[in-house]
């Protein structure tokens, strides 16, 4: 099976380079950006394609592109030979592009730095201090983590491959080997390699020197005419080192001096790092997009070439007498000699520039490689699409993004906000198009935008996913009030709601209009805090008059709240019985085999964030036990280490809120375990026991805003209902209706609506399941009698080395509407089932979009749209098994396909036995061969 695609998320990170290789992540570029390549080729970053693009050099034509990332994530490119390896800057993923196979493969660490070097890639995580050494082509880790007490700012590699990074506020010096690091104080403030030797600048004490890589001592140094306040870049040369500042390009030669320094464009020319090549020095100037020849004998400019019409940070990058230029945001880069003579390349086509994102796209030989095979011109991975209704393809049902807005949604006229929009699953984001409620717009995930008139606007976006395909439009309202608008207390907010004696209280407010100049709070009459938000504890029960005033200008107004302070509840010990309300005072080991017990109606237990344990549990130890009881509530603490968390027997209405529950071993009972509990309800808490819960015996529980964190399985069995919604999380292996495989028929139904899944088996032996507007990494689902599928978003899992196939069966009815099925090996293998596969997207799955098994039942396909599947060449996946809709045995006739659309699959467009029943209305464009077993229209 096919290595998996990592998972794009945000992460931060900047550009540096070495000699000899170039690496990312460096917080400013005062190293020359020097790329020694075999075969005078370079790997070039392009973002907005997600690709790494190969350059001949010699040719200045585009070799291939290789997708390393969604469309859209910032990506810079590193190189070690013909290896390319490009950073990820939204998520610290890296992929490794072998420069003879071209095969792409991807790291399990994250980094926010990485540096290539001949021994191995140094991946760094800021954030933990760390440097990992790393193994070149399988990037696996090559022994424990350096820890680094010193930051990277700047980092070179030697000419033996020794990795030196310079902290440079501190001037600390530390380098590494295969065998050995060192390390040296006050070393200077830039850092660079001349003539593969290390070398330092120290703009305070205006000296170059020279290091011996095996100790770090100096060797030879020179005086450099820099100010303290000099933005010095710095790049080494065969002699000494180069300088840019000032709009100025000087030479400094080790034990001779510095040489007459040459201007450069106007005198606020922002220079770069330069770049040597043949005894001169190419500079590149950010502020004109321009970059200088200048001879170093002579100190004169031989040549300057205009690389861009516009302000850009480019990169500049040299080999073989030949030098690249390349803007990783845009599709413009090119190659140009010393005599400013050259050609400009596009990377890709900026008209299309999401065509092929799911292809290794290879234009032409390149160095160590054989030619391709031509491509078909249909299927061309940048052929446009074509087609009834190609451009209006779109996912329907499930939401795909939200709208942010800074500092929130609700403001003045003339306020600017910044509005950004956020994918709600793995599949990501590549553009996005703004209304905003008031005739006006923008493009881009993040904007920035001012109301002149009060209001209540509705923002709308409309983004394009990064698998080339349209998002639903979200939209988000906003509220504007004039600007001179009075300070309004729109109303309280208190924590807890229902505050005791003794207990801390949060009081806050929500204020509209103008922003306060003053707070005043007061509590029957007495002045307590000038913040915001304060915190106040209540002595004695009763009722407290809690009062706001706020004052903008001139304009003051106050607000008053009655709060009602309960009795503080008595304390609690282990192994006490509830039978009236008590909160927990501090956190408890309980060497009993049941903690607690509420043997009352009308009970609250508020654990008060404390945590209940024991030391050494039973095979049949409880938490906390609720036995025919109801409208008891368990709230606001933890349940750890007992074989059952909380357990419900014969109990009706019973809450659990703010719940962190924990299960002892792996023959637990249950995180939450109910039998013949009704009406449970479980909110905002988090299991993470190898059990989450366990509901039998004609019970029903709603779970809501609720975190399941990768328990093995989850139990809904005997006439059970078990519900999850609210934007819960579920990372639970098997969540079924029947332990053992052998068992059946247990009346069961589970429902999971507007949450993130994660669950390798669903569905075992219930009889209904339904799964809607979730975002899911797919698995196997099942159900005896019905199973329903609407407005979903399903993505590959990605956390292993197998694409998983998400599959669906079920003897009885099934329907699957509205989803969209991206990244997997195939979108969605449908086994024994009867009914409608209906609006569906299929997207980029490495085989196929639906994989038909040889299942009885009678299906029906209409309205589905199949698009870039197949995209790979897998081992032991034969052709005719790649495409959009497949069936492999073509030997299921009782199916009918009617308006469904196939556009650019590199397969089949629909491959089906001859027998089925034929709707009319398919198509198929762009395909790599069209359609068997029924009829389509181009």
């Amino acid at each position: 099976m096919m290595i998996r695609t990592k998972r794009w998320t945000g992460a931060a990170a900047a550009v540096a380079c070495l000699a000899g290789v170039v690496v990312l992540g460096m917080g400013n570029a005062n190293q020359a950006p020097q790329l020694r390549l075999h075969g005078g080729s370079a790997w070039l970053a392009s973002s907005k394609t997600g690709q790494l693009t190969l350059l001949d050099g010699a040719s200045a034509e585009v070799a291939a592109r290789v997708q390393v990332a969604p469309p859209g994530a910032p990506i810079r490119s590193a190189q070690l030979e013909s290896t390319g390896y490009a950073l990820n800057q939204w998520d610290g993923s890296v992929v490794r592009v072998d420069g003879a196979t071209l095969k792409p493969s991807t790291s399990s660490w994250s980094a926010d730095k990485i540096f290539p070097t001949p021994h191995a890639l140094y991946a760094l995580d800021s954030s933990r201090g760390l440097l990992t050494p790393t193994d070149l082509v399988t990037m696996t880790p090559l022994g424990a983590p350096h820890s680094l007490a010193t930051k990277a700012d700047q980092a070179v590699v030697d000419g033996g491959g020794r990795l030196w990074i310079l902290d440079q506020h501190t001037g600390e010096l530390v380098w590494f080997s295969q065998d050995s690091q060192g390390s040296r104080t006050n070393a200077g403030t830039h850092l660079t390699v001349t003539d593969g030797r290390p070398a330092v600048l120290d703009v305070a004490r205006r000296k170059a020197e020279l290091l011996d890589p095996e100790t770090g001592t100096v060797v030879e140094s020179v005086r450099a005419d820099v100010r303290a306040d000099d933005a010095a870049v710095v790049s080494g040369w065969s002699r000494g080192i180069l300088i840019s500042t000032r709009g100025l390009l000087m030479a400094c030669e080790f034990t001779v001096s510095c040489r007459n320094p040459v201007a450069l464009g106007s005198g606020k020319a922002d220079l770069g790092a330069a770049v040597e090549v043949a005894g001169h020095a190419i500079v590149p100037d950010y502020s004109a997009g321009r970059a200088w020849v200048v001879n170093l004998e002579t100190m004169r400019v031989v040549a300057d070439r205009k690389l861009f019409d516009r302000p850009v940070r480019f990169e500049l990058l040299a080999r073989d007498g030949l030098v690249f230029y390349n803007d990783p945001d845009s599709d413009e880069a090119g190659v140009f000699d010393l005599n400013g003579n050259g050609r400009a390349v596009s990377k890709y086509n900026p008209v299309n520039p999401g065509s092929g994102i799911n292809q290794v796209a290879v234009d032409g030989p390149g160095p160590g490689r054989q030619s391709p095979p031509p491509r078909p011109e249909s299927g061309s991975p940048n052929a446009p699409v074509r087609g009834p209704g190609a451009n209006e393809l779109a996912l329907v049902g499930a939401p795909m993004a939200d709208i942010v807005f800074k500092p929130g949604n609700r403001g003045l006229v003339g306020d600017e906000f910044e509005l950004g929009v956020v994918a709600r699953s793995s599949i990501g984001l590549a553009t996005a198009e703004w209304s905003f409620g008031d005739g006006t717009s923008a493009t881009g995930l993040v904007a920035r935008h001012s109301w002149k008139r009060p209001g209540e606007y509705q923002v709308s976006v409309a983004t394009m996913l990064t698998v080339g395909l349209p998002a639903p439009v979200a939209t988000a309202t906003v509220v504007i009030e004039p600007a001179d608008a009075p300070p309004r207390i729109a109303g309280f907010r208190v924590d807890p709601e229902a505050p005791r004696a003794g207990e801390p209280v949060l009081f806050g407010a929500e204020v509209t209009g103008r922003a306060p100049d003053r707070w005043e709070w007061t509590v029957q009459g007495q002045p307590v805090s000038s913040e915001p938000e304060f915190r106040h504890t209540f002595a004695a029960p009763g009722t407290y008059t809690v009062a706001l005033a706020v004052t903008a200008g001139a304009v003051r107004v106050q607000e008053s709240k009655q709060v009602v302070v309960a009795p503080a509840p008595p304390r609690v010990k282990c192994g006490d019985v509830l039978t009236a309300s008590a909160v927990l005072t501090g956190d408890l080991v309980c060497p009993q085999n049941v903690a607690f017990r509420i043997a009352a109606d009308n009970v609250t237990f508020d654990l008060g964030s404390h945590t209940v344990t024991t030391a050494s549990p039973s095979n049949s130890s409880v938490g906390i036990q609720v036995a025919g009881a109801k409208n008891a509530t368990i709230k606001n603490g933890s349940v750890t280490g007992f074989t059952t968390g909380i357990a419900m027997t014969d109990v009706n209405g019973v809450a659990i809120q703010k719940i962190r529950s924990k299960s002892f071993g792996h023959d637990s009972a249950g995180d939450i375990v109910g039998t013949r509990a009704t009406n449970v309800k479980v909110t905002d808490s988090t299991t993470s026991g190898p059990t989450a819960f366990v509901f039998r015996d004609r019970s029903n529980v709603t779970f809501s805003k609720a975190t399941f964190e990768q328990s093995a399985v989850s139990l809904c069995s005997d006439h059970s209902t078990c519900a999850v919604t609210g934007s819960s999380t579920v990372r639970i292996d098997r969540l079924v209706c029947a332990r053992n495989e052998e068992d059946t028929d247990s009346g069961s139904s589970i429902t999971i609506r507007d949450s993130a899944l994660d669950i390798a088996e669903l569905g075992h032996a219930c009889d209904d399941v339904k799964l809607t507007t979730n975002q899911s990494t797919g698995g196997d689902i099942t159900a005896t009698n019905n199973l329903e599928l609407v407005g979903n978003v399903m993505g590959d899992r990605q956390d292993d080395l197998v694409l998983d196939s998400p599959a669906v069966r079920t003897p009885g009815r099934l329907v699957i509407q509205d989803n969209m099925f991206s990244g997997f090996g195939v979108g969605l293998r449908i086994g024994e089932g009867t009914g409608t596969i209906s609006g569906n997207v299929f997207s980029g799955n490495v085989d196929a979009g639906i994989w038909l098994d040889p299942s009885p039942g009678q299906l029906t396909f209409a309205g589905n749209t199949f698009t870039a599947n197949g995209s790979l060449k897998r081992h032991g996946v034969p052709a005719e098994y790649r495409g959009g809709l497949i069936d492999p045995e073509l030997g299921r006739q009782s199916v009918t396909l009617s308006d469904n659309h196939a556009v650019n699959n590199r397969g089949y467009g629909f491959r089906v036995a001859t027998g089925v029943q034929d709707g009319g209305g398919n198509t198929s464009s762009g395909d790599l061969h069209a359609c068997v077993g029924v009829s389509c229209a181009p």
